[in-house]
């Protein structure tokens, strides 16, 4: 398996599948790309393979592991956002191909992720599929935001709470690919514990050269005008994608900020500032999954924090 971290939580799924108390429905909740979906697609595999030694499972060979891979074996639903949000017509389909017999394998299976951008009459309609399980169902819902799922649907799930990845094993995941020390550190000073940024720098190593560019903007936005910094936002603050991810690597930047202050001296000055800035951006991030807000407007505040 290519897990990286998350070993407890691996041997509580394995331990509960054996003793046969497999729960119909698990909320996998944490910070965006520490590996939430990636061990909800193992989970399936484990439950699924067609491996006979159970500790060999998955063994990552058999049409099962092969497909639920691909995201293409027939008794998994596999569900995700369209256009910013889960429509009801998608969870009132998945209800309907859980209702069916599997096709071939043991269990059925759906995977909702970013649960937390299905809009209320698809939280409303999941709640009921939750309250009268299927025969032989999982379902796995995955989310960086639980608080934006109905109470009622968090309580009918399993919560299985996943935190960042230690130092320590994402290093050890690099020396195994064999990379350089010079690599390995600049890789380790952005993915900030998450394993799927790692995944991303290696198999896209000019996200590092985007993530560099990002950081020099935002040096020089520290010492820029306010005219200079409201004509950043006002192009930055076009396009919502554009702007979470920009807002994500200065989190990351001025987390970095944190630690090293805090490594130099507990009480210096800065530590009040990058405490305030890394509030707000994750107060802005929220707001601006969570409601219409004004992107430039929003952004605009934030620079003149800096």
């Amino acid at each position: 398996m290519n897990l990286i971290g998350h070993r407890h939580i691996w041997k509580f799924l394995v331990k509960s599948s054996r003793a046969g108390k497999i729960s119909h429905a698990y909320l996998f909740s944490g910070p965006n790309k520490v590996g939430k979906k990636t061990l909800a697609l193992e989970f399936i595999k484990f439950l699924n393979c067609q491996e006979t030694d159970i500790n060999k499972r998955p063994c990552q060979k058999c049409y099962c592991c092969r497909e639920i891979a691909k995201k293409t074996f027939p008794d998994l639903i596999f569900i995700e956002p369209q256009k910013k949000e889960i429509r009801i017509s998608q969870i009132r389909e998945l209800g309907w191909k859980l209702s069916l017999e599997p096709y071939s394998s043991v269990f059925k299976s759906a995977i909702i992720d970013d649960a937390h951008l299905m809009n209320k009459e698809a939280q409303s309609a999941l709640l009921k599929t939750l309250e009268e399980p299927q025969g032989r169902a999982v379902i796995i819902l995955v989310t960086s935001l639980p608080e934006l799922l109905l109470p009622t649907i968090v309580s009918r799930t399993e919560r299985i709470r996943f935190s960042f990845v230690s130092r320590e094993e994402i290093q050890r995941y690099l020396e195994k690919r064999g990379l350089s020390s010079k690599l390995r550190e600049r890789i380790l000073s952005f993915s900030f514990g998450r394993p799927g940024e790692v995944i991303d720098y290696l198999n896209c190593p000019e996200k590092l050269k985007i993530i560099d560019q990002k950081i020099k903007d935002l040096e020089k936005l520290i010492n820029s005008s306010l005219g200079e910094r409201f004509r950043y936002a006002k192009e930055e603050g076009k396009e919502l994608t554009r702007l979470m991810e920009t807002l994500d690597i200065w989190l990351r930047y001025f987390r970095g900020k944190l630690r090293s202050s805090l490594e130099a001296s507990p009480k210096r000055a800065s530590l009040a500032k990058y405490k305030k800035l890394i509030n707000l951006i994750q107060d802005i991030e929220l707001l601006l999954l969570r409601t219409e807000v004004n992107k430039i407007l929003a952004l605009e505040t934030l620079l003149l924090e800096l």
